[in-house]
């Protein structure tokens, strides 16, 4: 988990770099077409952000857990206020002062881990994909402007007029506008991509360090789970409880065959009465 933190601080200092050495260029290029190119902007500085925020909250609450787990710290509910994570399977574990017993199963309490881990992922997905859409959005946009432009300089163009040097000069400011047409599309086309692909890395970095802690969390969850007494008070009372449920299924079935009854099926109901007496004696048992 260390090793994607660092990978994504280092990628972070990377594009502020790029940035910085490449200002006047990019300036240059997002002025083309400021308002699609200040959409995929934003969307650029809205996944930076969520996945900024989800990459610190995984680190904060593993440096935490891990703490926890090796006993440096005590754990209380004053503590794990400022750890949603940590507060929420210490709760399902029944290892809190509000909560001291344990009310769902290993996989229960896994399945929840995993939904909190992967909260959010939906977003960034569509903001990669968000940023590409915008891109051609503005690359069409961008050649409408061109042909449009193009049908104008050739309506203007006139094979009458006799001074060459005019027709020249006509044809020359007459091209400004399609030119201008395609650097809207082309740099539209380029933030896109680059935002896609910064988003994409950031994603990839971010599942990285969501799988490390997911994995971490769940060794520690199976070892509590495993030496906890209360979670074989929980087994413990899940198998009765089952087993109750099986002799009330049995039961139902005798009253169906009952119903139903003839010699064949009498003898099939008193040798299923017999395995429910017996059942339920090992159930005193217990």
């Amino acid at each position: 988990m260390t090793k994607n933190f660092l990978a994504y601080l280092l990628f972070s200092i990377l594009i502020v770099i790029i940035l910085v050495i490449g200002y006047e260029e990019i300036k240059y290029y997002f002025d083309a077409n400021p308002f699609i190119n200040g959409i995929i902007l934003l969307t650029l500085i809205i996944g930076f952000l969520l996945y900024s925020f989800k990459i610190f909250t995984l680190s904060s609450e593993f440096r935490f857990m891990n703490s926890v787990a090796f006993g440096k710290l005590k754990l209380n509910d004053s503590s794990l206020n400022n750890y949603p994570i940590t507060k929420s399977i210490a709760n399902n574990l029944g290892i809190t002062t509000t909560n001291k017993s344990i009310t769902k199963t290993l996989d229960e309490i896994l399945d929840d881990l995993l939904s909190t881990v992967e909260s959010g992922s939906d977003i960034s997905k569509y903001l990669i994909n968000l940023a590409i859409f915008l891109g051609l959005i503005g690359t069409f946009y961008g050649l409408l402007l061109t042909i449009g432009s193009v049908s104008n300089v050739i309506d203007s163009l006139s094979i009458e007029e006799q001074d060459f040097g005019a027709f020249f000069n006509n044809l020359k400011d007459g091209l400004k506008s399609p030119l201008s047409g395609m650097t809207i599309a082309f740099s539209s086309s380029l933030f896109g991509l680059v935002t896609s692909l910064i988003l994409g890395l950031y994603e990839i970095i971010t599942r990285g360090i969501k799988q490390n802690y997911y994995e971490f969390c769940e060794n520690q969850i199976r070892l509590f789970y495993r030496s906890s007494p209360n979670t074989n008070k929980f087994n413990q009372n899940s198998d009765s409880t089952n087993f109750s449920q099986n002799i009330v299924s049995k039961l139902d079935d005798l009253v169906d065959g009952i119903k139903n009854s003839n010699d064949d099926l009498r003898k099939e109901v008193i040798t299923e009465l017999k395995s429910v007496s017996k059942s339920i004696k090992d159930l005193d048992k217990k």
